[in-house]
């Protein structure tokens, strides 16, 4: 799991500031559009990779 993070980690710091900015507007503005069961389980999801990289985060302080 921690390869994909890094893997992950390196694509975005490839991105410019506002690629960036673009992504989690386009993400945030598809979650509008998408029904209440997809949504709920978007939102799941994006807390479970929040918590993950917070873990990650405090594990290389």
């Amino acid at each position: 799991m921690e390869l994909v993070y890094q893997q992950a980690n390196d694509s975005l710091k490839a991105f410019s500031t506002a690629d960036k900015e673009a992504l989690v507007y386009n993400l945030v503005e598809s979650l509008m559009f998408i029904s209440d069961e997809v949504q709920e389980k978007v939102v799941e999801c994006l807390k479970f990779v929040n918590e993950e990289l917070g873990d990650t985060i405090q594990r290389q302080l």
